[in-house]
């Protein structure tokens, strides 16, 4: 067993550089004078043989392969105009309250970890307000850390969207170090 591994390396590295010299027509390792070099460029390549390497993809044998691209689906319209069940921020603005509280009590500001603290409860926010299951509905979720360091701050969004249809829910955490905003944007999506 110790015996084919390196017989199988050598090999391996033997292909490799028959390779390299059908394409370049030069040894795997010999020197070049430049990255760019120009005139090693225009020199005439060594008899390949009649086979040609590639290693980008041809979409042209593709179909050979049998990947074929799936056809596009159009789906009728439903000329439903508003959504079934509409979007509740007082439904929402709990589960942001609970998601920061239970996440941020008693932390410290560290600018590393609330960087990758605001993705995270972002994303979890926006999974648990998706289970309420309000259909039809695109959501937007976003969540801001900072830290409380006697300034202030005004945070402001502004969306051109249906005032019937569309809605929002935000909710604020601080103590003495950090504060966060969490907010959730319900876009309807016709």
């Amino acid at each position: 067993m110790t015996r084919e591994l390196p017989e199988r390396e050598f090999l391996k590295y033997h292909r490799i550089q028959e390779v390299d010299r059908a394409m370049t027509g030069r040894d795997l390792g010999a020197k070049v004078s430049s990255l760019f070099d120009v005139v090693a460029l225009h020199r005439p390549l060594k008899n390949a043989g009649s086979s040609v390497i590639s290693y980008a993809c041809d979409p042209r044998h593709d179909e050979d392969v049998g990947l074929h691209r799936a056809k596009k689906v159009y789906y009728e319209n439903t000329y439903q105009l508003d959504p079934p069940s509409k979007f509740r921020a007082d439904k929402v603005r709990p589960i942001i309250e609970q998601v920061l509280q239970v996440n941020l009590e008693g932390m410290k500001y560290d600018p590393i970890e609330c960087s990758y603290l605001s993705k995270k409860l972002s994303d979890e926010i926006k999974h648990r307000v998706k289970e309420l299951n309000f259909k039809r509905y695109k959501l937007v979720c976003t969540v801001t850390i900072g830290q409380m360091h006697d300034q202030g701050v005004q945070i402001g969004s502004r969306y051109l969207w249906d005032a019937d249809r569309d809605n929002f829910a935000a909710a604020s955490f601080h103590n003495r170090h950090i504060f966060a905003d969490g907010s959730v944007y319900a876009l309807y999506y016709e």
